[in-house]
C-alpha cells in the first residue's frame, strides 16, 4: 500500500496539535501467549505468530490509535544473521508492514486516517552490543532495512532506544534521503544522583551518559525538517524529568511513549504495570506541557490507549 505524503503527519500536528499513538507490541504479544524467545522474539513473532501480531494491531486501531509502529524493532540484518535468519531479512520486514495493513483492512478502518511507522532500533543480536557492525557497515544495514520498510508502505520512521551517539548517527545517516518524517526516540533513566541519564536498560551494554550531553550531538545531525523528538521506553516519572531537559534543546514537536512495569529474566511482570487511570493522568500532564503525540511502550496495552479518548482526557489540550 502506498505511503501517504511525507508531510501529512506534520500537517496534522500543526492543524490539531495531537495524534494518538499505539502501545506496546512485544509485551502485548507476550501477554497473549506468544513464546518470548529473548534473542529472536520479534522475528519469530512476525514469522510464526502473524495472526496474533495482526490482532494486536487491530485492537490498537479499535482503541483509537492513529499512529502505529510495525513490528520491525529487532529485524535489522545484524540482528537476524547471528540467529540464522539472514536470508529472511527482506521478507520479515515486509511482513511486519503487511500485518499492519491486514489489520487495517480487517477492521474496516480508513488507511488514509492512520500512519504506519517503521521501527529501526539500537537492538543488537543477543543484546550484545559487541555484535553491532561498525561505521559504514552499520549505516548500510539500517539503510537496507529502511528502504525495504519504505517500499512496503510505511509513512515515517521511528528510530528507537537512542542512548549512544554513534548508533544514533548511523540511523540518521541511513534515513537521511528517505524524505519521510522521523521520530527520534530517546530512552532515559535516573542517574545515580538527581539528574537524568541516557540509560542502558535491558543490559544494552552502553555506558550511561547524561541526556543533556547526547542531545546536541544528535540534534546537530538532523537535516530533515520533519523531525519529532520523543522520550520512549522510559518510566513515567523519568519521562517527566526528561521532557524538561528536552525542551531546553528542542522547540519542535514532541512525542511520549513510556513503559510501565519491570522485567524478570526478560519476562514482563504485568502486575507491576500502571493502571489505566494512572496512565491517563500522566498523559494529561504531557499534553498540557505541549506534547503532541502520546502512546505507550512495554507494558502499556490497548486499554491504556483507549483511555486517551475518554472525555475527561480529551478536555485537555
Amino acid at each position: 500500500m502506498k505511503a501517504k505524503s511525507a508531510n501529512s503527519l506534520m500537517q496534522r500536528l500543526q492543524a490539531s496539535g495531537y495524534v494518538r499513538m499505539d502501545g506496546a507490541l512485544g509485551t502485548e504479544l507476550e501477554r497473549r501467549g506468544v513464546p518470548f524467545e529473548g534473542a529472536g522474539w520479534s522475528a519469530l513473532a512476525v514469522r510464526d505468530h502473524g495472526d496474533i501480531v495482526r490482532e494486536t494491531h487491530e485492537d490498537y486501531i479499535r482503541a483509537g490509535a492513529e499512529l502505529h509502529i510495525v513490528n520491525s524493532f529487532a529485524l535489522a540484518r545484524h540482528v537476524l544473521e547471528p540467529l540464522g535468519l539472514g536470508d529472511q531479512f527482506e521478507s520479515l520486514n515486509r511482513r511486519a508492514v503487511s500485518l499492519f495493513e491486514d489489520a487495517v483492512r480487517s477492521t474496516g478502518a480508513s488507511r488514509d486516517a492512520l500512519w504506519a511507522a517503521g521501527s529501526l532500533s539500537t537492538f543488537a543480536a543477543h543484546s550484545d552490543r559487541s555484535m553491532l557492525p561498525r561505521g559504514e557497515a552499520l549505516v548500510a544495514n539500517f539503510r537496507d532495512q529502511a528502504r525495504i520498510l519504505q517500499a512496503a508502505g510505511v509513512d515515517l520512521f521511528a528510530l528507537e532506544m537512542l542512548f549512544d551517539i554513534d548508533t544514533s548517527l548511523a540511523m540518521l545517516a541511513a534515513v537521511r534521503d528517505s524524505g519521510l518524517p522521523l521520530i527520534l526516540g530517546f530512552t532515559c533513566d535516573r542517574d545515580r544522583g538527581d539528574g537524568v541519564g541516557v540509560t542502558t536498560k535491558l543490559g544494552m551494554g552502553s555506558p550511561v551518559r547524561p541526556f543533556e550531553d547526547i542531545l546536541p550531538a544528535v540534534l546537530g545531525d538532523i537535516e530533515n525538517g520533519d523531525a519529532i523528538l520523543s522520550i520512549m521506553h522510559s518510566d513515567i516519572e523519568v519521562t517527566d524529568a526528561a521532557l524538561e531537559i528536552l525542551r531546553r534543546h528542542w522547540q519542535g514537536p514532541v512525542a511520549v511513549y513510556p513503559n510501565s512495569g519491570y522485567f524478570v529474566d526478560l519476562r514482563m511482570q504485568f502486575d507491576s504495570v500502571c493502571s489505566v487511570d494512572e496512565f491517563a493522568a500522566a498523559a494529561r500532564r504531557w499534553r498540557d506541557a505541549g506534547v503532541c503525540i502520546v502512546g505507550g511502550c512495554c507494558g502499556i496495552g490497548p486499554g491504556h490507549i483507549a483511555a486517551l479518548g475518554d472525555a475527561s482526557y480529551r478536555g485537555h489540550s
